[in-house]
Formats: C-alpha cells, structure tokens, sequence
C-alpha cells in the first residue's frame, strides 16, 4: 500500500510542492519561534547563571537582577558572619547614563564582579584579553552594541562618557547583550563601582557560596528575617528574571502566538493536499475494498503519505532554521538549536501532520465501492 500512497502523492507535483512548503513554513517558524523563546530565557538570566554562587543576597523587593539597589558593606558583614556560608563575592549590576559623542542621552548597564577564583565575566572575547580590563576604567563591550554606543567598528582605546567619567574601551565581546537593551560595560569590581558612582564595598548583590547545601534554608530564613534585606538560591533568582523578561513583557506570549498560528496553517494546506489526492484516488481505493483490503490498509495509503510530507518538509523546515540562525547571529539575535528544542518541533511537525490526515483517513474508511462506481 505504501507504493501506491506514495505514487499518488508523487503523481501531483504541484499539490506535493504546495503541502512540502506548508509544513516547511510550518516547522521553519515553530523552529524558530521556540530557538528564540529560548535564547530569551537564556539571554535574560546570563548574568545570574554565569556568576554562578549558591545563593544570591539583595535589597527587599528586587524582582529582576537589572533592577538591583545598593547594599552596603555591613550587609556583607552580617552575610559573611552566618557559620554556613564559605566565601562572599560582591556583585556590580547597575544601570547608568551615558553620553554619546554626538551629545545624545542614552543609558548602559555596568557589570563587575569579584573574581576570586571563578566566574569568567565577561566570557566570550573576541577582541582583548581579560587582563586588559584591571587597568583602571578599562571596560569591554558587545560588538553588536558599538553603533548603539556611538563606536567606530575599531573600538579598541575608544572612550565613553558614562555618568560624567570616562571609560576607555579595553576589549569587545560576541553575543552578550540584555534583555533590556541597555549595552553591557563588563569592568573589574573596582572600576566597576566608580563608573556606577558607588563607594568601596558597596555593591548591588552578594553572591554567597555555601560550605553545604544542606544549610540553605536555614541561610534563606535568617536573611529573610532582615528588614531590608531579600535572598533567593542561583537558580530561582534566575528563573524569576527570566519570568519577569520573557513573560511579563509579553514576548512569550507573542511568541507562542506566532508558533501556533504557523501550526494552523501548515495543517491546512496539509489537510487540503492530502483530502484533495484521497478525493482523487477513490475510485482505485474501492476497488481495493472490493478486493479485500483491511480498514488498516487504506490507513494507511494517508498514513504514508502524512509521513513523508513531515519527514522531507520537516528536514526543510530544519534546513532553514540553521540557515536562518546563522544569518541573525550575526546581528546579534540569537536562536537557540538545541536538542530539547528539536525534539519538541519535530515532534509539533509530526503531530500537525497526523491531525491534517484525520479528515483524509475518515473519508478512506467511508469509500464504498457500490457508491463510487454508481
């Protein structure tokens, strides 16, 4: 039955090309919308999930790791002074005003962190070297954001005016960018606290490292119990910016949107190309009841043929995905390809095509042949 489903399909290139492109545009914008979906999460909570640490110590009320106030060294005293926690690293997140060379107002966010033995921050370079950066207000920036910036392409030794001081471009970076918009300036922690106007010791977060993990709640609950003082473990924290990013602005939901909506079309056209050949071929599917061909077997002449529209439109699809990834990183807009994100638009593709066969299968399983020959 296979043969003959697939000569059938392969009969009408014109209807084959028309459903091989809807289930192509399909998979192509499902693919995509879900690789961006991701990458947002993802880009939202970098920092976090970079500087790493077992719990991260803030003011009161934060709910996104841009929007973080200015903690003072006592803070850090009474943090470090817990039996259970090992080591405390402060962490510079803060939005400041910068002035372009054009005299334009804009806004950047400043990032420093105590090193220590760990994190690498920022950790893609693709000009300069980390050491470049502990020369006093020495920063890297994006390469994607230099026009925002108001940069020439040769940055290096460049300077921004950042809250009336000025920073000296020492290094660029690929693919770091924020959810927010605001270009990140990565400086060592003492240059870090000047461009942003604080004083020593100061910072917006303590990221602290636990001796075990087992002492955690115990570290949450005394934290929480100061007045102006909030804590959340690494991972929480993350996933509460990413919520406050992703969904609370509304990409997600736009996104999701966008995804379904691809799903509805390519199941149409799907349906129509596959319902339109079973039309066509009725006459030869009752001669094949009349001959004593099973429910099972007329099934499956849809079955193959809903099969290889998703296995080949699906491969296209894919196809221009890594095409497509690969041309918008290069402005800086990242799709991320990984398996769980294959998996789930596969298996979306394969789903839609199954559903857009259900109207075909329903007519095969009606055909008689008393009625198609009359």
């Amino acid at each position: 039955m296979h043969d003959v489903a697939l000569q059938s399909l392969l009969h009408d290139r014109g209807k084959l090309l028309a459903a091989l492109s809807g289930v192509a545009l399909a998979a192509t914008l499902l693919w995509v919308q879900v690789g961006l979906f991701v990458a947002f999460l993802s880009t939202s909570s970098a920092i976090i999930t970079r500087i790493g640490g077992d719990i991260w110590v803030m003011a009161r009320g934060t709910e996104v790791v841009d929007n973080g106030e200015t903690l003072s060294a006592g803070s850090r005293s009474a943090l470090s002074s817990l039996p259970c926690v090992k080591a405390v690293r402060g962490a510079v997140i803060a939005v400041s005003t910068m002035r372009k060379p054009g005299g334009a107002l804009d806004f950047v966010q400043i990032v420093g962190v105590e090193r220590q033995q760990r994190p690498l921050v920022p950790w893609v370079m693709v000009q300069g070297l980390p050491v470049d950066l502990q020369a006093p207000d020495r920063v890297a920036v994006d390469e994607h954001d230099l026009k925002k910036l108001g940069l020439p392409e040769v940055a290096i030794g460049h300077g921004i005016e950042i809250g009336g001081k000025t920073a000296i471009v020492a290094a660029l970076t690929r693919g770091i960018r924020s959810f927010a918009l605001y270009p990140y300036l990565f400086a060592e922690i003492g240059s870090a606290r000047r461009l942003a106007g604080l004083d020593e010791g100061q910072a917006q977060y303590w990221v602290a490292e636990l001796a075990s993990p087992a002492c955690t709640g115990d570290v949450l609950a005394k934290l929480r119990a100061q007045p102006d003082l909030d804590a959340h473990r690494t991972h929480e924290f993350a996933r509460m910016t990413e919520q406050y990013w992703v969904f609370g602005s509304g990409a997600g939901g736009a996104l999701a949107f966008c995804a379904v909506f691809s799903l509805l079309v390519g199941a149409v056209i799907v349906a129509q190309t596959l319902f339109s050949i079973t039309k066509e071929h009725e006459k030869e599917l009752a001669t094949l009841k009349a001959m004593g061909a099973t429910p099972r077997e007329l099934v499956s002449f849809v079955a193959w043929q809903a099969s290889l529209l998703a296995l080949v439109g699906g491969v296209i699809g894919l196809s221009l995905t890594a095409a497509l990834r690969d041309l918008l990183s290069r402005e800086g807009i990242q799709i991320a390809l990984t398996f769980p994100v294959f998996a789930l638009g596969a298996s979306a593709v394969v789903t839609m095509c199954v559903l857009a066969s259900v109207p075909s299968v329903r007519r095969v399983l009606r055909v008689e042949a008393a009625e198609v020959f009359r």
